[in-house]
C-alpha cells in the first residue's frame, strides 16, 4: 500500500503550471489540521458577495497539492464551529475530509495521472485545498482495464463513468 519512490514521477504539480489568466475557483481553503488518517479545511460556505457557492457537500472529493502529488480527500463532514449563519459576510466553516490517496502525474508527458491508494506525503498546514481536476477525479475511479459494468455517472462529474 506505500510505496517508497527513489525518484518522484513526473512533473511538479505546483499552482505555477496554472494559466496566469485563469481564476481562482478551484481554489477552496485551506488545511489547519491533519492526522494520519483525516485532515481539516477552513473554507467559507459563500463567496465575498454572500452567496452560497455550494461548492461544499458531504461526499465530494477534493485535492490539495503538494507538489508532485495531489492528495485526495473525502469530504465526510460540514460545520460552523460557531453553528450560527450570518447574511451579513462570509461564513468560516470547518470541512472535515478523509485522506484516500495521492494522483501523481504519468511518467511520459500528457500521460494519464495514476491514483495509489495510502498517503506518502501528508498535507502540512496552510496547504491549499483545490476542486478536484477532472483528470484526477477519473484516476481515482480507473479500473485499469478491469472488466465492469457501467450504472451510471459520478454525480461530481457527470462526463465520468460510474462503474
Amino acid at each position: 500500500m506505500y510505496v517508497e519512490r527513489e525518484a518522484s514521477v513526473g512533473e511538479p504539480a505546483s499552482q505555477e503550471r496554472r494559466n496566469a489568466e485563469q481564476n481562482d475557483r478551484r481554489i477552496l481553503g485551506n488545511v489547519v489540521q491533519c492526522d494520519g488518517a483525516r485532515a481539516t479545511i477552513s473554507a467559507y460556505a459563500d463567496d465575498v458577495d454572500g452567496a452560497v457557492t455550494g461548492l461544499w457537500t458531504v461526499g465530494k472529493m477534493i485535492s490539495i497539492n503538494l507538489g508532485t502529488t495531489r492528495t485526495v480527500g473525502l469530504v465526510y463532514a460540514i460545520g460552523k464551529s460557531d453553528r450560527a449563519w450570518s447574511n451579513e459576510g462570509q461564513n468560516p466553516i470547518e470541512v472535515s475530509i478523509e485522506l484516500i490517496g495521492e494522483v501523481r502525474d504519468g511518467a511520459e508527458p500528457g500521460a494519464k495521472p495514476v491514483f495509489d491508494r495510502g498517503i506518502t506525503t501528508y498535507p502540512h498546514i496552510g496547504a491549499i485545498a483545490h476542486r478536484i481536476r477532472s483528470r484526477d477525479l477519473q484516476a481515482v475511479y480507473d479500473l485499469a482495464g478491469r472488466h465492469s459494468i457501467t450504472i451510471g455517472t459520478l454525480s461530481q462529474d457527470e462526463a465520468i463513468d460510474a462503474n
